[in-house]
């Protein structure tokens, strides 16, 4: 958690002693409580410093409460500092969750036009999920069986646009050429792209080329045409897999998986959450 260091205290003033108002109080306190707190001397002298500029930028008909007094207050109610954190951290939520929805009204036609990303369900479904997902994922893997049950339940009712995000590549082995294997399979059909990447997803333990084969082999793939087009399609794929990337950043996206359905976004195999999209969707359809 980053601690901010340029917060004012705010404070109303109805005698010759000031009054601090708890609820203005406790998103502002922690920057200085801790300097105070956990610095010492120092941490006072800092906090001298920083209420004399808080002075001057606010002027004279404002006033700032004492290095003594805040201390004072802070001792007597320990409390305000854990509940300063837990403001802090609202407080950060809510900008990023702002920030969030305003980059996904802004992306919303590199996400929900599918393009080159694979698709499986109905293209014209009332549930349309994006998907950012990492073969060696083990919630995608988790997510994987919840989607596979919901297709099978609800013929026609979704559509997934699948974004290969693999972001664990160099920690898991084969993200990456998982990703690309199964990119190349969408071109000998989409059913045998759907069944090649749910037998990737139920797979345990990293991939090799060996076992991406041997997958692609019992997924019904022709494995030497696989082969053949990850190589012609290589740039393409690296193309795409930048794309991606770049939209994820765009979004704050920096995990797997992670999902989009209207202007919804669900981090994690929260799959209660899936649910209960999916059944709102079709119930305003029906």
């Amino acid at each position: 958690m980053k601690i901010r260091h340029d917060l004012a205290i705010s404070v109303s003033v109805t005698s010759q002693e000031p009054f601090v108002s708890k609820n203005l109080f406790i998103p502002l306190i922690l920057p200085i409580a801790v300097s105070i707190i956990a610095g010492g001397t120092a941490g006072y002298f800092a906090t001298n410093e920083r209420i004399h500029d808080l002075k001057k930028s606010n002027g004279s008909t404002r006033e700032i409460i004492d290095p003594d007094s805040l201390r004072d207050a802070i001792l007597a109610q320990p409390e305000i500092v854990e509940e300063a954190f837990y403001a802090l951290q609202a407080k950060r939520q809510a900008e990023a969750d702002a920030a969030k929805r305003g980059a996904l009204v802004d992306s919303k036609g590199a996400l929900f036009n599918a393009g080159q990303d694979p698709v499986i369900g109905a293209d014209d479904a009332p549930f349309v999920l994006v998907e950012f997902f990492d073969y060696n994922c083990a919630y995608c893997k988790i997510a994987s069986q919840w989607l596979r049950t919901a297709l099978k339940e609800n013929p026609g009712k979704i559509k997934v646009i699948l974004k290969d995000f693999p972001i664990l590549e160099g920690r898991s082995k084969g993200s990456r050429e998982s990703s690309e294997a199964a990119w190349a399979a969408r071109l000998q059909g989409k059913d045998k792209y759907e069944t090649f990447h749910f037998a990737l997803m139920d797979a345990r333990g990293g991939f090799d080329s060996e076992r991406i084969d041997e997958i692609a082999a019992n997924s019904g793939l022709d494995v030497a045409r696989l082969r053949a087009d990850m190589k012609v399609n290589a740039k393409a794929f690296n193309a795409l897999i930048k794309e991606n990337m770049s939209l994820a950043r765009s979004l704050g996206i920096d995990g797997t998986p992670a999902f989009i359905t209207g202007n919804t976004f669900i981090t994690g195999a929260d799959t209660k959450k899936l649910q209960s999209l999916l059944d709102a969707a079709i119930a305003e359809d029906s």
